[in-house]
């Protein structure tokens, strides 16, 4: 593990995570729209997994802070958004958290009109795709690293996202429905209904869509992880026949232990998901804790290979006609 780039693999994993989440509560809204339910009645499932959407993307901002030689620099950065796209990075995530934290918080009072929280909504999620975008074009853009310098990297990064958020959502559903169910009273259902009783049960229009909704969310999630298990040979396959030596060298020393086992545990997930998760969620009709388990763990299962895949894309770092290896402790 290269614990020097520790701060930027939880960045761009919860960054990526949160948006993808972000992304999902959008589209269990517009399935609601498409099943006629009172978007008020929608707001009762998705509230509560919001508030976790923020708190994601701040704790990975922070991390992200102890990668800088000095965070009260990174300022300066703003200043060339046409040309870098680091400014770029910066200026969407900043938008992305503060798009996102004022639509929480007019969510959670009941500020301004339905139709302007919809606006506000959009904007925070095509902020999201612009930080997503502007990650992978930080690594992208470098010519000089062939490693990173593949249209296979934006395809991880957004894959990414899809994977991780989708089972974040579905779990949080799961919890949401589960809460309910038992008629619990807590911070749950309390910013799920606000403004009427956190213990009634939920009605058979959005159990029937947060059915719907894992079983959506579970098949997104795996079809996210399979398209980045289809992308690895084809990443190898650019970096083992680059004319670049150094794309030749990484090529070599990421085929190991490390690819194995992040395959392995995507694969894993991705069969958790997208057939046995995907199967329970369509014959449960009560909160499940067969159903819970399968989720939780798929979610772990896959954060926990995209830190692996993490990890080997800064193990990439490998410029044409410089060997960085050294600072890793390579030779």
């Amino acid at each position: 593990m290269i614990i020097e780039e520790l701060p930027m693999i939880i960045f761009t994993i919860v960054a990526q995570m949160s948006v993808g989440a972000f992304w999902a509560l959008g589209a269990i809204h517009v399935a609601g729209y498409l099943k006629k339910i009172s978007p008020e009645a929608v707001d009762r499932i998705t509230n509560a997994a919001l508030f976790a959407v923020g708190p994601l993307l701040v704790a990975g901002f922070i991390a992200a802070f102890f990668h800088l030689n000095d965070p009260f620099n990174s300022i300066h950065t703003l200043s060339h958004f046409g040309s870098s796209w680091l400014s770029r990075e910066l200026v969407f995530g900043v938008a992305f958290a503060g798009s996102g934290a004022l639509f929480a918080i007019t969510q959670w009072f009941g500020l301004l009109s339905r139709g302007l929280r919809e606006v506000l909504a959009v904007l925070t999620a095509a902020a999201g795709f612009g930080l997503v975008l502007s990650m992978a074009g930080v690594y992208f853009s470098v010519e000089t690293i062939p490693a990173w310098n593949t249209w296979h990297i934006p395809v991880f990064f957004f894959a990414s996202a899809l994977l991780t958020g989708s089972l974040a959502v579905a779990v949080a559903l799961l919890v949401i429905w589960n809460h309910s169910h038992a008629g619990k009273k807590g911070v749950l259902a309390k910013v799920s209904n606000r403004g009427s009783d956190d213990t009634a049960p939920l009605g058979d229009d959005l159990i029937a869509l947060i059915r719907t909704s894992v079983q959506w969310l579970s098949i997104t999630a795996a079809s996210a992880g399979v398209v980045i298990m289809l992308t690895y040979p084809m990443y190898f396959q650019y970096l083992a026949h680059n004319a670049n030596p150094a794309a030749q060298d990484v090529s070599a020393r990421l085929d190991g232990a490390f690819l194995a086992w992040r395959l392995i545990l995507l694969g894993v997930a991705v069969v958790i998901a997208g057939g046995f998760a995907f199967a329970r969620a369509r014959v449960t009709e009560t909160p499940s804790g067969k159903l819970s388990f399968l989720l939780v763990t798929a979610l772990l299962l896959a954060v926990i290979s995209e830190v692996l895949g993490r990890n080997m894309h800064y193990e990439g770092l490998w410029h044409v006609g410089l060997n960085t290896w050294q600072m890793y402790g390579g030779h």
